[in-house]
């Protein structure tokens, strides 16, 4: 039966939990965790779902080939041929990411990934300026439908995965993609917020492509102190905040905001909101059952939606989370952001909108 490499990043610290989640989503894998939050799998393409959706992975590299090599000048030249080769025969935009995983102990940086990129584009220049003129160079740029992926992870110094996807297979591991390198968002924290937890809600619009606008309406359930609040009235929006404990000040007094003492869990809209927002401590179940009915029952178009955890055994529910919005979201994201601490976020659009 064929079998396929694929490499998945993660932050220094959750190999284990995502190994235990590849494992789920593909069953009969060989999973070997490597230093610095990698890990290479070896599956049967039958195991393979239609839409593999991993929430606690970094970045994926479907189709990855283990390559070692001693120098700069060798990456470059090694890698400039190998692109050179798998793209000939694609006319279309490609977009190419070379990258490290950061972390303190990491023997290998973002800087050597940048100057191997550095010589890369020397050697195209030379061989195939073509390919120069179709590469997508803005990573906030959407991924297209004829697109192709193209990745070098850097495992160590003198070793690493290229991966190829075709827009066949960007298409199908959609889920676990990401369209910035190495899955890494950058979001700038401010300091006007209430609090650092804006810089969540900032990176999922960044994932999901699409800003919460002005003169749209948001339910912020959860919402003292107020900096999910803060950042969709900065953007223009109109927010019902709703929360046993009153928000900042300031927020409080905002022409855009209305406030509502009470449980977030009972609120019902009293008509249809373009966004759900929700960073509210509660057990995953019971967030699992608030988005459900919220998805079901038509309240919003745009969800963002944080699922604490408590230590790591609530793990597992994370495929109730993807059964559920595979029902009733498309498209979706579940993943754990940059931002993220032991939490996951559910992103995305109400399916019945």
């Amino acid at each position: 039966m064929p079998t396929t490499r694929g490499l998945f990043a993660c932050e220094a610290g959750w190999e284990e939990p995502l190994a235990d989640e590849l494992g789920r989503v593909l069953p009969g894998c060989t999973r070997t965790v490597l230093p610095g939050g990698w890990i290479a799998v070896e599956f049967s393409d039958a195991e393979l779902p239609p839409q593999p959706c991993l929430a606690l992975v970094r970045q994926s590299l479907p189709n990855a080939e283990e390559m070692q090599t001693p120098s700069i000048t060798a990456w470059s030249e090694r890698l400039g041929h190998w692109l050179i080769e798998h793209l000939a025969g694609h006319d279309g935009p490609w977009r190419c990411h070379l990258f490290a995983n950061p972390h303190p102990q990491a023997r290998v940086t973002a800087r050597r990934a940048e100057l191997i990129g550095g010589e890369v584009d020397k050697l195209l220049r030379k061989k195939q300026r073509r390919l120069l003129r179709s590469r997508v160079e803005r990573p906030e740029t959407l991924l297209a439908a004829d697109e192709v992926l193209v990745q070098l992870a850097l495992t160590e110094p003198d070793r690493g995965y290229a991966s190829y996807c075709s827009p066949a297979d960007v298409a199908r591991w959609r889920q676990c993609l990401s369209r910035f390198a190495g899955g890494m968002v950058p979001v700038r924290a401010s300091r006007e917020a209430p609090s650092r937890a804006m810089e969540k809600l900032a990176e999922a619009e960044l994932r999901l492509g699409r800003e919460i606008a002005a003169g749209e309406t948001c339910v912020d359930l959860g919402s003292s102190p107020g900096s999910w609040a803060w950042h969709a009235l900065r953007q223009g929006a109109q927010v019902v905040a709703v929360d046993r404990s009153p928000l900042r000040a300031d927020l409080m007094e905002h022409p855009g905001l209305t406030f509502v003492r009470g449980d977030a869990f009972q609120y019902r809209p009293p008509q249809p909101v373009d966004w759900l927002l929700c960073d509210v401590i509660a057990f995953p179940q019971r967030t699992l059952e608030l988005l459900g009915q919220w998805l079901a029952g038509g309240w919003c178009r745009y969800f963002c939606v944080t699922i604490k955890f408590r230590g790591t055994s609530d793990y597992p529910l994370l495929e109730q989370f993807k059964a559920e919005l595979d029902r009733l979201a498309d498209p979706y994201c579940l993943r754990r952001l940059t931002s993220n601490k032991n939490e996951v976020m559910a992103i995305g659009h109400a399916a019945h909108s």
